[in-house]
Order: structure tokens, then C-alpha cells, then sequence
């Protein structure tokens, strides 16, 4: 059996029409993507999305990411209800969202066990 740690992050999107393109966001983390069609813009910003984290992950920087876009860590027991984004006391003013709002989840392989690794590269 691999042990391995996935993250499975909880932000919203907003999609809006710009022109000829779609514009998809996530305000929280300030990552914007386009598309051709809404469908392909949500596809999009949900791909630069686990990009951004796995980037992150890759080079040991996701907290101090996350603290640069406002991002706190909850308090050590605080019990989570799934309303939060990630473990977060950031607030975006609906004000500054611009476009239809929508749930953006995503589930990344954050890290996998030091002798799963030296197993693969022993091969």
C-alpha cells in the first residue's frame, strides 16, 4: 500500500463573458484563465488552479503562497464545516466578483511516502 497525502481544496470561480472570449477566476487566490465557451473557461481556470498548487507544493512555497494572497491557518481544532475556502479568514467583497459565481473543487496528490519514491526510482 502507497501512503500518500491529496489535498482536496474548496474555492469559487466566477465566469464572465468579455468580448468573443469567457473569462474564468478565482479571486481568492488571484488566478485567472479564458476560454471559447463558459464550459471551456471553467476547464481552464480549474486547470491553473491545481497548477498554481501543485507549483507550489513542488517547490515547498504553498504556505507562504497562500499568506501572500491572504490566507490564515484556521486555529489548531477548529472544526471545519466546509463553508470555508481552504482554512481561510479571507473575505472577497462580493463587490469586487464580477461574473456567475460557481464552486471550484479540486483534488491534487500533494505528497507520497519516502519509500514509494525509492521504489519507483530503484526500477
Amino acid at each position: 500500500m502507497t501512503e500518500s497525502i491529496h489535498l482536496e481544496v474548496q474555492l469559487k470561480g466566477v465566469v464572465r463573458r468579455e468580448g468573443k472570449r469567457w473569462i474564468a477566476g478565482c479571486p481568492s487566490l488571484n488566478v485567472y484563465s479564458q476560454g471559447r465557451t463558459r464550459e471551456d473557461a471553467r476547464r481552464c481556470i480549474k486547470e491553473a488552479v491545481e497548477l498554481w498548487f501543485e507549483s507550489c507544493l513542488e517547490r515547498g512555497t504553498l504556505g507562504a503562497a497562500l499568506q501572500e494572497v491572504g490566507f490564515r491557518p484556521a486555529p489548531w481544532g477548529m472544526p471545519l464545516t466546509g463553508r470555508e475556502e481552504f482554512v481561510s479568514v479571507k473575505q472577497v467583497s462580493d463587490a469586487a466578483i464580477v461574473g456567475t459565481p460557481f464552486d471550484l473543487t479540486i483534488s491534487i496528490p500533494a505528497y507520497q511516502a519516502a519509500a514509494f519514491l525509492q521504489a519507483q526510482a530503484g526500477r
